[in-house]
This record gives structure tokens, sequence and C-alpha cells, in this order.
């Protein structure tokens, strides 16, 4: 696997993960949006703190901020 599918596989399992979590998505759809689902966390586990920060700082590196302020609000229950 090359560099760019990597971080294409990275960043999709982190993305569906984020729409599960948030509401956006059932993992349904998730399921049938994909032809290979992945997460970054399984979805039957419950996310920690660290899993979040990971989360929060891939999604800085992106610059997708809004995401971010989103997870924070999650960190905070």
């Amino acid at each position: 696997m090359n560099k760019k599918m990597i971080e294409k596989f990275i960043d999709k399992g982190i993305v569906n993960t984020y729409d599960l979590i948030t509401g956006k998505k059932e993992f349904e759809d998730i399921v049938e949006d994909n032809e290979v689902p992945v997460f970054f966390i399984n979805p039957e586990e419950d996310l920690d703190e660290e899993d979040l920060n990971t989360m929060i700082e891939y999604f800085v590196e992106t610059e997708e901020y809004e995401k971010c302020a989103v997870l924070h609000k999650l960190k905070q229950k």
C-alpha cells in the first residue's frame, strides 16, 4: 500500500468514526456508502479522551476546525 492510499484509509476511518459519534450518519448508512467501511475505533467500543484527542489533532492538521469544536464538546460530556 502506498503512502497516499494509507492516508486515504486513515482519513476515511476518522471521518466515518466522526460521522457515527456525532450522529451525522447511522452505522448502516456508513456501511452502505463504503465499499470497505473502516473506522478509527471499533464502533462497538466507547471512545476515550485519548481517541478524541487524536481525532482533534487530525482535524487540526486538515484545518477542519468545526469538527474540532464538536469533538471538544463531546470531551466535556
